[in-house]
């Protein structure tokens, strides 16, 4: 099996492909980057691109973890691609999508920010073209996809019944074309030495679209990968604990939650995963400077016997720059390649 992190700036777009236990490649894939600039072109055309080129090949399953714009973006981008669109043939493809209905004409999405409208100009497209799935929850507990196990962690029931109803007060304030809120940016944390952070603090703050996140525990050929959206700690802890007793699970790879935010990492996380490979999926240029690098310290203190390696999928002088005040800590930051925009991994 082949992972593959698409460099999506401070956004999710994963590949998945292998050989499935009915002798069939499967390729599955998560969300797909925001919609601006090159992200698209350079990131989920590209691996939609080599997916079709290949003989018998085709999107079996597209899980679409949360309905934010740095996750759906470039599927709606896709949407308007014609030639690209025609080739795909999404109705072949399997759709994972916490979504609702309304009966509201609210048309395209007004603004770049809000993610209710881009939720609806795809729940209206798949709706019509593909085969979707409505209530992703952890109810499902495990799902066999062709020999790979997929273990729904988040959400629960309540975290998708309270976006529906957000998305409901969302849809009726669209239809009325008001216009939400940017948010502000804030300063990052790279400057701050390792020996400055209060790792015991911890940073809470609710969303409804991040607590609808779907994330899952994946293993294939004894190996195992944590993939985990923009999941609140909370519901991943909780489903951690179901999965194993309470005990430790044992990780190849863990994709840190909302691309590295201090809101959406425990201490109690961490303790309930033993893992050496963190994976981030961001730029550091955002309105949220995520990564932030508190985060990176907690997963450092809660594994102060072992060589952690974290995997960012964007480089450049920010991101490499996070560690620069502590020379004295050997720090092992990854990057694609030169050349390259994406991260690989088997297992």
């Amino acid at each position: 099996m082949e992972i593959t992190f698409i460099d999506a700036g401070c956004g999710d777009a994963i590949h998945i492909r292998f050989l499935g236990d009915d002798k069939n490649t499967h390729n599955i894939l998560i969300d797909g980057g925001t919609e601006k600039g090159s992200v698209y072109p350079e990131g989920l055309r590209k691996a939609l691109e080599d997916i079709v080129s290949r003989p018998d090949e085709f999107v079996d399953l597209w899980i679409l973890s949360h309905i934010d714009d740095d996750h759906i973006g470039g599927i709606l981008r896709l949407l308007k691609d014609n030639e690209l669109l025609l080739k795909v043939n999404l109705s072949r493809t399997k759709f994972w999508f916490n979504y609702t209905i309304w009966d509201y004409d609210t048309g395209i999405r007004d603004n770049d920010r809000k993610s209710t409208s881009q939720g609806i100009a795809l729940r209206d497209y798949l709706l019509k073209n593909s085969i979707l799935n409505e209530s992703i929850t952890n109810d499902l507990g495990t799902i066999d996809l062709w020999g790979a196990k997929v273990t729904i962690l988040s959400p629960d029931q309540k975290n998708v019944d309270e976006l529906i109803e957000k998305w409901g007060q969302e849809e009726r304030r669209l239809r009325e074309r008001e216009v939400s809120s940017k948010k502000s940016a804030r300063k990052n944390d790279y400057d701050k030495p390792i020996e400055e952070f209060n790792i015991s603090k911890e940073h809470k703050k609710h969303s409804k679209e991040n607590a609808s996140s779907i994330a899952f525990l994946l293993e294939y050929n004894g190996a195992s990968i944590l993939l985990t959206a923009d999941s609140e700690p909370e519901a991943i802890i909780a489903g951690l604990k179901r999965l194993n007793s309470g005990k430790p699970v044992k990780l190849d790879y863990m994709q840190l939650p909302h691309h590295g935010s201090k809101f959406n990492i425990r201490n109690e996380l961490l303790e309930l995963v033993k893992c050496s490979n963190y994976i981030v999926c961001s730029d550091g240029f955002n309105n949220a400077n995520l990564p932030n690098k508190e985060t990176f310290v907690k997963v450092l203190s809660a594994n102060p016997e072992q060589e952690i390696q974290f995997f960012i999928t964007q480089k450049n002088p920010l991101t490499k720059s996070i560690f620069d005040v502590d020379k004295a800590h050997k720090i092992n930051l990854n990057f694609p390649e030169d050349g390259q925009r994406n991260l690989s991994f088997r297992i």
